[in-house]
């Protein structure tokens, strides 16, 4: 979707960008069905890229590959405690010390653990995101995240430009792991 402004000929071009911050991740999905709502389409179709990091990375590749914010937005309403490593639905309450250990932070992170259980996060999104690869985005996508093999910062993205060809084979899911986990060489 294209417009000119009425000045002059320059096209407006319509980018999304979506924080992370865990189950926070709530409130733009709530935010964007809203929208979608009042509009009856999918709001990934109304603009040219979507960006998005941990929480927001997982937000903008549904709405890349189709899905509609509401879907979005009841995995986190459903399963967002579980997913987010702040409930436990599976397991009996926790202990004392389990409650400490998991409370046990230092400089805002988790020193212990991980805050959330990857398996579990992933078994969720694939519910979402099924297998669809990255070139079968809608939208451009634009998804920083943590390679952990090279050890340094990625940034997954659509084939939107000449140079950019190289993720178009790479999963939604791997990209959505790899911007919502942080990796255990940067907790310690």
């Amino acid at each position: 979707m294209r417009m000119s402004n009425s000045g002059n000929n320059r096209q407006i071009r319509r980018i999304l960008s979506i924080d992370g911050g865990g189950i926070k991740g709530t409130m733009p999905a709530a935010f964007l069905a809203g929208l979608e709502e009042d509009l009856g389409e999918p709001i990934g179709r109304y603009f040219d890229l979507i960006a998005g990091t941990s929480t927001g990375g997982i937000i903008a590749l549904g709405l890349g590959m189709g899905r509609t914010a509401k879907e979005l937005l009841e995995l986190y309403e459903h399963r967002g405690p579980v997913n987010f490593g702040q409930d436990d639905a599976n397991e009996k309450p926790p202990g004392k010390m389990r409650r400490f250990l998991r409370n046990l932070s230092a400089n805002g992170r988790h020193a212990v653990g991980p805050k959330h259980d990857s398996a579990i996060l992933a078994r969720e999104l694939k519910a979402v995101l099924n297998d669809d690869l990255i070139g079968q985005s809608q939208t451009r996508l634009v998804i920083p995240a943590w390679d952990a093999d090279l050890r340094s910062p990625y940034i997954y993205k659509t084939a939107h430009h000449a140079r950019l060809q190289t993720d178009y084979r790479k999963t939604a899911l791997d990209a959505a792991l790899s911007t919502a986990t942080e990796p255990a060489s940067r907790r310690s």
